[in-house]
């Protein structure tokens, strides 16, 4: 019956609820007599239902002022229209009005609580997805009830008539029209005058051919612009090769010879060596005229000669032909420079117009756009005070026609069943809240209770796990197999030590007396002896004080039980002793002082020894015993030690030398019934 998983909801819950049955019991009980109080007691009520249909008669009414469209088309309703017909029927002027009160009036206190009544009684639901209403009075008979709903319809349809009146709309809104007509009309006059002063057909088209265009002179220019540049170029190359190009150039060369130079050169050759011969006679060779005469030999000589030598030339000239090109090319140029220096001052005249027109353009857009959002302003009020107009008109023609957005389908029909009160659906509704009401008191009960029943309280408790559980019924193999749990328990827990000579020494205790320390300790030794063949001691501690208070010289005997089939203390010196080699001195002082010794001779004799140690509620020996054991073993009894018993006996131990081994949960106790834990466990 007992499981290491944890427990789960349905298990808590379900033992919780049989364990504080009274509890339970008791909320269920009384919660019945309520419902059942309550359901006598509740005056009977019946119900009448109508249901209405939602239209768009008003609201999709053609908006023309055309004398052949008077057709009026119904589609179906879309869900704000549908709400806004239910929170009509829910208002507090409808309701008034079916109270017969007067809705220009103020409120008083009775005809408050008259209209909360009627509220609470009435219910408007609209169906979904569709374009119906359904309507639905609670009364005291199915006459009153007929009766009342009636009441609301017929106040129903005189709000929505109030509501759609139209009387003095037309009027209105055709004096609107015509005084914004005029309006129009000046402002479309404004907005001609400013058009045909500006020279403006289409604002946005024009700045952007305005800008196209001057973006293309800007590109014309730019390129006529390196047109000019390069023919200037041309001009001063072509220049500057003329200027070193000679005008004139030779043609025909022809070399002649010097025949009637030499001829006049030997005459006068001949002369002068005759005159020379004829001074000689008179003078001396050094005479000065002799010596200018030879001179001048000697230099006609030398004509003769050169004229011999070097024979004469005839050159004829004629114009240079590239001199002729480089003036023509000169020329030609000069005139395309020219014709391209007309092209640019023509394009920069056209650019600046272009720019010109577009800055016009430009200070003109922003007046522009103002009278143009105005007229359109104008235009838009127009339209909506001639749409305003005609939904008038065709409003008061569904007025003459009392055509309303919602149409009556089913009048207002009651049934002889009474509504209210339901007893069985009450009973089933609280009965289902009286098991819920009564499992949350039974948990909340269980979990507030000063004891501990159950293994998870008691980890909680304790902080550990809870090592084993023993059930208030001791012959159940259950109990055998958590003794062998319990031991393999110790064992784990001491098994640092299982390798030394000394056996291992084990105090049991509890926080109350009367938690079954004495049977756990005695049922554990005998399961261990059984299961292992181990040599197992169980040492009645109160015994053993109470010989150690009266006896100076301490000693103990051991002796075998056979029905247990364990050792046991013995009485009145049988058995084994253990202490007699003990010096003088040192029986005396703390118990636990003077038992130690013992203890470790019997070790030596036994593989566990489970000491049985009194309560804390009894004294403080368990507390002491921590240099002689290795370990403690808390025994907790289900449902008697209180939460603050077992929280001073855990502050003491968890400051003691001696671990805590585990804790035990004896003598629980399993509420639930067999057949209803196999159903849920």
């Amino acid at each position: 019956m007992k499981s290491y998983a944890p427990p789960k909801l349905r298990q808590i819950v379900t033992e919780a609820v049989f364990r504080r049955k009274r509890v339970f019991l008791w909320t269920v009980c009384a919660v019945m007599a309520v419902v059942l109080a309550v359901t006598i007691a509740m005056p009977k009520k019946y119900a009448a239902e109508a249901k209405l249909m939602v239209q768009n008669v008003r609201s999709q009414a053609p908006l023309t002022t055309s004398p052949s469209d008077k057709v009026v088309q119904q589609d179906g309703a879309d869900a704000i229209e549908v709400n806004g017909e239910v929170d009509l029927l829910e208002s507090n002027g409808v309701a008034r009005l079916a109270l017969g009160q007067d809705p220009s009036t103020a409120e008083t206190k009775a005809e408050d609580l008259a209209i909360r009544d009627f509220e609470r009684r009435l219910t408007v639901d609209a169906v979904h997805q569709t374009d119906l209403i359904n309507l639905k009075l609670l009364a005291s008979s199915p006459a009153e009830a007929s009766y009342e709903l009636q009441k609301l319809l017929d106040a129903y349809f005189e709000a929505s008539a109030n509501a759609t009146r139209s009387s003095g709309a037309e009027e209105f809104f055709t004096g609107q029209v015509t005084d914004v007509g005029k309006q129009l009309d000046q402002e479309q006059q404004d907005m001609a005058e400013f058009e045909v002063e500006h020279k403006i057909a289409d604002l946005d088209d024009q700045k952007k051919l305005q800008q196209t265009r001057v973006a293309t002179l800007h590109d014309e220019l730019a390129t006529t612009n390196g047109s000019v540049a390069r023919e200037e170029s041309q001009v001063g190359s072509d220049k500057r090769q003329l200027s070193l190009t000679p005008e004139r150039t030779a043609t025909v060369e022809r070399t002649i010879t010097n025949q009637y130079s030499q001829e006049r050169l030997g005459t006068s050759l001949v002369d002068l060596e005759n005159k020379r011969t004829e001074l000689m006679k008179r003078y001396q060779p050094t005479d000065r005229q002799i010596v200018e005469i030879n001179e001048q030999i000697a230099t006609t000589r030398a004509a003769i000669a050169a004229a011999t030598t070097v024979p004469a030339m005839e050159t004829a000239t004629d114009v240079n032909p590239v001199w002729l090109q480089l003036r023509t090319a000169v020329a030609v140029t000069t005139g395309e420079l020219s014709g391209l220096e007309a092209q640019r001052a023509e394009l920069q005249q056209q650019l600046k117009d272009a720019q010109a027109r577009l800055d016009e353009l430009e200070q003109a857009t922003e007046p522009f756009q103002a009278l143009k959002r105005k007229l359109e302003e104008t235009q838009v009020d127009y339209n909506l005070y001639a749409q305003r107009r005609d939904e008038a008109r065709v409003a008061q023609a569904l007025d003459k026609e009392k055509m309303l957005d919602a149409a009556l389908i089913q009048p207002p029909l009651a049934s002889p069943e009474v509504v209210r009160p339901k007893p069985a659906l009450y009973g089933a509704a609280g009965l289902a809240f009286a098991v819920l009401l009564g499992t949350l008191l039974a948990l909340y009960a269980d979990s507030s209770a000063e004891q501990v029943y159950t293994p998870v309280q008691l980890d909680e408790l304790t902080g550990v796990r809870t090592v084993a559980t023993f059930a208030e019924d001791d012959g159940t193999e259950g109990n055998r197999l958590e003794y062998r749990r319990l031991l393999f328990a110790i064992r784990s827990a001491l098994g640092d030590k299982a390798g030394e000579a000394a056996g291992q020494c084990v105090a049991f205790t509890s926080a109350l007396s009367g938690e079954g320390v004495t049977y756990l300790a005695d049922n554990l030794a005998t399961e261990g002896s059984r299961q292992s063949g181990t040599r197992i001691a169980v040492l009645d501690m109160r015994a053993l004080l109470k010989k150690f208070e009266l006896e100076k010289n301490v000693s103990f005997g051991m002796r075998y039980d056979e029905t247990k089939q364990h050792w046991v203390l013995a009485q009145d010196g049988a058995g084994s002793t253990y202490g007699t080699a003990l010096r003088q001195g040192v029986t005396h002082g703390q118990f636990s002082a003077r038992l130690a010794p013992l203890l470790g001779e019997a070790r030596k004799e036994f593989d566990v020894m489970l000491l049985d140690c009194p309560s804390f509620q009894e004294s403080t020996l368990a507390g002491e015993l921590d240099i002689c054991v290795d370990g403690y073993v808390v025994a907790v009894s289900a449902g008697m030690a209180r939460k603050q018993n077992l929280e001073q006996m855990i502050a003491v131990l968890r400051d003691s030398r001696a671990a805590v081994l585990g804790y035990v949960l004896n003598r629980r106790r399993y509420p639930v019934p067999e057949w209803v834990h196999r159903l849920i466990w």
